[in-house]
This record gives structure tokens, sequence and C-alpha cells, in this order.
């Protein structure tokens, strides 16, 4: 505006004859208004212009246009600074996968006090009629059963079926074998609201059929990955029967051997109706990561709650391979043993159940008959073992008997070593579904019995690749110490360097050490790189840095993963704390003096 009184374009006739007598006034008036500026110039970084006793009114305008630009510039910045500590308010991932922690705990056990209460509350509302009924019941179910190897009785099953009318409303919920529903739940249609059908991978189409009969809707889960059904009908005969009755042009999706229940499922289901289940609860990382990167393609997201684990006592959680070198042998055709082996299997045993007193379930898994049955006459044989087994519900048996089954404890005798046949080995390769059950089974402690050298020579691809994967996780935080010792002022050479930004390698890091901060740039524990560890006594800190871009996936997958990779590493005992890009620009004396306080905090 002061600036406009100076220019004779912008005056009038009778303007341009006053601005001659005027020009020395109005040029002090615009000297005061630039002095005036001239603080709020300094903080903008923008240089002062000069006005004299004749001043160019061009270059004024010009240095007006950039001040407006700059001031324009300054209120974007303004408002990114409010914003930015406006996300600094919140509460943060960590402190919210804390809270997330404890909420979900407390939900668990809210959710088990009502569960005993309903069941403890329960018989006292059923009336005497239904308590009469309900005793009937089941006095008809244990009369038809099959001890005698005949078939029940018509007027029995007749009496049956009338009794379960007046009873089914007491069950609000069935859990039955697709074979064992016959004679026990009612034969009517759609009978239940829904039927759920688990392991329908390894159910075969026709089983399935009465179940979903007696249902309105239908949900069926199944993993591809794991075993499917044994049929002793074979292909020739199988395509016969389709041919015959006229099935191979119109129900290939049907063919009995071919095809599970589940793959029949996933062909017909409309797309909107097929979830993937992702978060996996059982196991400890170590133990589903290798089926993870393995068989899943990485698609799944490890959630076990570790504090729900049963470890041994003086064992770690995770994998351990005991070495033996054996001999194996095929005492008959279809199968194959290995006496060593068997013989560690039961020292195992006998260590975990009769010297460490484990309270958990155990169980040993291995892929041939004639080992189970070679391990099981060695437990009986061990009176210490048969006296101290009835709380582990200990179970020995073949791959395919512990499909859907779990154990705090599994041990896998694999069989493989000297003098292994073609077919023994090639019985492995063929069957990959065999091993990512086998191996998946364990809930906190896997313990692989057999020859470690067989296995990283071995051609069966996933067998190997396992072998080498156990023992990188036996290497894992031996140099943990002599890391921190080497580490200099520079950014070291890292496994995946693609993965980390300039921020982390030219900023933070260096700024960290100079303030006398050694942290070791991507740690790995369990299947996570972190961006930076701090070790410091027994205390551990997880330093992310973490991009604008980050977050912002559509999907919200990236985040989901953070949370429940934080929920982790609490439970693992690791602090965590994310800085944003933005606060490593601009704030950086203030995110290394929060790290100087967590250090500090400890020492005190």
């Amino acid at each position: 505006m002061v600036v406009g009184t100076l220019d004779p374009a912008k005056q009038n006739l009778f303007g341009k004859l006053i601005l001659g007598f005027s020009r020395k006034s109005r040029v002090r008036k615009a000297l005061e208004a630039k002095h005036s500026l001239d603080v709020h110039l300094a903080l903008l970084e923008y240089r002062p212009v000069e006005i004299g006793a004749a001043p160019n009114i061009d270059e004024i305008n010009r240095w007006c246009a950039g001040l407006r630009e700059r001031v324009d510039a300054a209120k974007v910045v303004c408002k990114f600074q409010q914003t930015l500590e406006e996300l600094r308010a919140v509460p943060s991932l960590e402190e919210i996968a804390g809270k997330d922690k404890k909420l979900t705990e407390e939900i668990c056990e809210n959710s088990q006090r009502l569960w005993q209460a309903w069941v403890q509350l329960t018989p006292k509302r059923i009336s005497a009629e239904d308590r009469r009924n309900l005793s009937a019941y089941v006095a008809l179910l244990r009369a038809q059963g099959p001890e005698d190897g005949n078939a029940p009785n018509q007027a029995l099953r007749n009496q049956l079926r009338a009794i379960q009318r007046k009873v089914s409303h007491l069950f609000s919920c069935w859990a039955v074998t697709s074979l064992s529903a016959w004679g026990r739940v009612p034969f009517t249609a759609g009978h239940f609201d829904l039927v759920l059908i688990d392991e329908a991978s390894q159910c075969d189409i026709a089983s399935a059929l009465p179940l979903l009969f007696r249902a309105k809707r239908s949900v069926i889960i199944g993993d591809p990955q794991q075993l499917r059904h044994i049929s002793a009908l074979t292909k020739s005969k199988e395509i016969e029967l389709a041919d015959k009755y006229g099935l191979l042009e119109s129900r290939e999706s049907w063919m009995y051997r071919a095809n599970s229940l589940f793959d029949l499922s996933t062909s017909i289901a409309n797309p909107s109706g097929i979830v993937n289940l992702l978060d996996h609860h059982r196991s400890h990382a170590h133990i589903i990561q290798f089926s993870n990167n393995e068989f899943y393609k990485r698609g799944l997201r490890i959630a076990t709650r570790y504090a729900y684990l049963k470890r041994p006592r003086g064992q770690r959680l995770g994998i351990q391979w005991h070495d033996v070198v054996g001999n194996t042998v095929r005492p008959n055709r279809s199968s194959a043993q290995n006496e060593e082996e068997a013989r560690a299997v039961v020292a195992v045993l006998r260590n975990l159940i009769v010297d460490r007193h484990f309270e958990g379930t155990v169980g040993v898994v291995t892929p041939f008959k004639a080992q189970k049955e070679l391990i099981r006459s060695m437990n009986n044989e061990c009176a210490e073992l048969v006296a101290a087994i009835s709380s582990n519900e200990l179970l020995v048996d073949t791959i395919h008997r512990f499909q859907g089954d779990e154990r705090d404890v599994m041990l896998f005798s694999p069989v493989i070593s000297i003098g292994a046949a073609r077919e023994t080995v090639g019985f492995l390769r063929s069957n990959g579904n065999l091993f990512n059950v086998a191996i998946t089974r364990a809930r906190g402690v896997l313990h692989v019995v057999g020859d470690r050298n067989a296995a990283l020579a071995s051609e069966v691809p996933y067998y190997r690749r396992f072998a080498e994967y156990s023992q990188q996780l036996e290497h894992e935080g031996q140099q943990e110490q002599q890391a921190v010792d080497n580490l200099g002022p520079e950014y070291p050479p890292v496994v995946h360097p693609e993965r980390v930004s300039d921020w982390e390698r030219k900023v933070l890091f260096p700024a960290l050490y100079s303030a006398g901060i050694k942290v070791i740039p991507q740690y790995e524990v369990e299947q996570y790189d972190l961006d930076f560890a701090l070790i410091a006594g027994d205390r551990r800190l997880n330093i992310e840095v973490d991009g604008e871009r980050y977050h912002r996936s559509w999907t919200g997958e990236l985040c989901l993963r953070d949370r429940l990779r934080n929920q982790r590493l609490i439970e693992l005992g690791w602090e965590v704390k994310r800085f944003w890009v933005y606060e490593v620009r601009d704030r950086l004396p203030e995110c290394v003096q929060f790290v100087k306080s967590w250090i500090e905090k400890g020492a005190n």
C-alpha cells in the first residue's frame, strides 16, 4: 500500500501533481514501513529492499511479489508444523499396541468367566421335561453304539429321531466329525442355520454332503497347503465311474479322488465370499516362519501370544535340532524306519517328561508308519517314561494323524539318513504338504531329531532349506556384542541396504553416534528387521524411522502389520519408538535427546 503511493503509474492526474510535492514524505513513510518489517524479513530469511531518494519502483514491486510468495510459503510451513504437533500429540502406535494387548487380555479373561458362568447356570434353567428327554437321548445314543459291529435296531433309531426333535433346542452348537453325524444329528433338511466344516482340504466331497443337507448356510475352512483326504479309489476306476454316470462333462470339479471339499468350495463360491485367514496364532515365530516363507509366500501375519506358550524348564522357545546319524531301512516296501533316530527320540522324551518334569502337551510325528511303531515300542520299554506321560497327552503318530492337531512341544523324526532308498526320499519330495504339516504342529518348541548333514545334502528342496534355516537360527544373537563393539561413525554394511533410507543412513545414525549412542542397524528379531536396536543391559529399544507414505496404503495392511509387530516386540521385552522422517529432519536434537533420556532412565 505504501509503495503504491510512490508509483506514478498508479496515480491519476491530480495524484501525480501531489506526488511531486510529497515525494520525500512518502519515501520516508516507505522506509519506516520497511524498517518495521526487518524482524519479520529476518525470520523469513528474505533480503531487505533498498529504498533511496529516487526509488526503483519496478524493483520494489518485484521485491514485494517475492515477499508475498515467501509469506505464502511460510503459512504452509506453519500449517505443517501445527499438523505435525497435532500428530505428535496423539497416542503413538506403540502406546496403542500396549493398550490393545492389555484390553485383549481382559477380553479373554472376561470371555472365559462368562462362558464358565453360562455353563454353570444353563442346567438350572432346563425344565423337568427337558431333563427327562435329555437323559433318554443320552441313553439311546449309548445304546446304538457299534460295540457288537451290528447296525442299530430300526425301532431304536426311530425313537432316537423322535427324542432328537425334542432336545435339539437345548443345543445351540453341535460338534461332530463328518462320519459320526449319522444317527446322532437330526437328518432334516436345513435343520441348522449354519454348518462350519473345518479341515476341508482333508475332507472328501461325499462325506460332507449329509452335513450340507442339514444346513441352511455353510462355511468351509481349509488350507490347500496341508493334507488332502486319502482315497482307496484308483484313478482309472474313478474315471470309469464318472464316465458311466455322465459326470465327466458336467461334474468335473466333483471328482471324488481328485478334489477335496475345499477344492470344490473355492471353485463355486462367490469371490466376495472367500476370506483369506492371514493371522497365525498357534506357533512361535521361529517355528512358523519357515512355512510362511516356503509354502505361504510370506502371506501370514504371525500373531501368536507368547505369554501362553509353555516352555520346558531350561529350554528356549523355537526350533532345536538334535543331530543323529543313523541308518534308514525299509522293513517293508511301503515304509521306513531309523533305529538310532528312534532311540534319540525316546531320550529327548525322557529328558522332557522325566528329567525336566514338563507338564505341557507333547507329541511325536514322523512321515513313516514303521518309525511310529518303533518309537511307540521303545517308549513302552521305558518304565519311567510310561509312568510319567499320563499328564502330557503324549501322541506318537504319522503326519496324517496330526492334521489339525497341535502340542506344546513336538518332536519330528524325519528318518532320512544313511541308506535311505530313493523311494523313501521320493515320498518326501512328492509330498510337500506332509512336510508343512509335520513342522507346524508345535506351539512353543519343535525338536527335530535327525541327521542334519543328510538334510543339508537332501534332494528334497524344502527339507534342505529347512535344515539351513534351523542352522541360521542357532547363530542368531551369538555375535550381538561384537556387532556393537565394531560400530563406527559411518552407517555399516547391512544385509538389505535397499530398505535403508537416507534419513537412517546419513542423518539419525551419525547423530546418535556423535552423542555417544551406538545402535545396531537392521537388527534381526525373529522375522523382523529393526531399523535400529539399542541394547542397554537387560533393556532393549527398537528405533524405527517411518517414511511419509509408509502408512498411507489404501488397505491399511502395513499399519496392521506394524501393530502386530509392536505387540510381538512388546511381548519379547522390547520397547519401541518410532520417529517420523519429519521429526528426524526438523527436530533431530529432540530425537537424540529422547534416546539419551531412555538410556538415563534405565541407568537410574
